[in-house]
């Protein structure tokens, strides 16, 4: 049985796309082409419960030479049961996380969920009512906490629970904001983690910065009538090639114009009042990451 040796485990909305785009085509590192969806077998319970045979077979059977095997899913780094998960069946594996300052990175978490349909609140009242919705979620919303935006930038909570079974060597810490800046260094970086070549040339990864919605309303509407095949519509307005393929019917062009005419390209800026509620909220968890990473993070305001 072939089985991963690496995992890409995080933080949602902070560039971990970016990051296995860059990996993906050295010759020495295998992840699955198909990024979408994540595979989350560790984090979600429904997943986890099937045989870990069929992760394997189901992400894993194309691997032919590769030396370091892995995926990606962003939701790792945020499950509180995965770490043991992960360490009662890949106790050596190497665990790759991509950290964004905790403030900015619940803007873009929240702009996210808002381009997926799946919010209607503005910034400022999910923060205010972020406890309550949680609490109400039931089933598997109950698990996945679509609503929770200030619990996955808790980064020194989250590292502690790997660290209780993972030595530090085997964690690859890498800071957003500066990643990519030196292209052919920092990915040199991550490949000397993973004991590949590093002289490998990586081309520039696209930008997966996410779109803007301009009606939050009529988003949630446009995913109920898309259903499964939302993400396909939201990933042709980027890319109008692949529409035709999705087209089922008439009614599904009218739409999709509703879609693309909804989304905008330029990135708004988070309100003055959000962003003190975050500093404020985020200030303890900073200051102990501090104690386990090796860059600054004195900018993270």
């Amino acid at each position: 049985m072939v089985k991963p040796n690496f995992l890409i485990c995080g933080a949602a909305a902070s560039g971990t796309s970016f990051l296995s785009v860059g990996m993906m085509n050295h010759p020495e590192i295998y992840l699955p082409k198909k990024m979408r969806p994540e595979p989350h077998y560790f984090y979600k319970s429904w997943e986890y419960k099937k045989p870990f045979s069929y992760y394997i077979d189901t992400y894993f059977k194309d691997v032919k030479h590769e030396k370091a095997i892995g995926e990606r899913s962003s939701s790792y780094m945020f499950g509180s049961k995965v770490a043991e998960r992960i360490y009662n069946h890949l106790p050596n594996v190497k665990l790759i996380f991509m950290l964004r300052n905790p403030i900015e990175r619940a803007w873009g978490n929240y702009r996210y969920t808002v381009l997926e349909g799946l919010e209607e609140l503005s910034f400022l009242e999910t923060l205010e009512r972020e406890e309550e919705r949680i609490k109400s979620q039931t089933e598997i919303w109950a698990e996945i906490q679509p609503y929770n935006y200030t619990g996955r930038g808790m980064y020194f909570k989250m590292l502690s629970e790997f660290l209780r079974y993972f030595p530090k060597a085997q964690l690859l810490m890498l800071k957003s904001e500066t990643f990519g800046k030196n292209l052919q260094k920092d990915y040199k970086h991550v490949f000397r983690f993973l004991d590949v070549n590093e002289n490998y040339t990586v081309a520039m990864p696209p930008s997966f910065t996410s779109l803007s919605v301009k009606d939050r309303k009529l988003q949630v509407k446009l995913r109920k009538y898309f259903q499964s095949r939302f993400d396909l519509f939201v990933e042709a307005t980027r890319k109008t090639e692949d529409l035709v393929q999705n087209i089922e019917k008439d009614e599904d062009l009218k739409m999709f114009h509703l879609l693309k005419n909804n989304i905008k390209s330029e990135k708004e800026d988070m309100a003055a009042d959000c962003r003190k509620y975050l500093q404020d909220l985020f200030s303890k968890d900073i200051q102990q990451l501090k104690t386990i990473v090796n860059f600054s993070v004195d900018d993270w305001n």
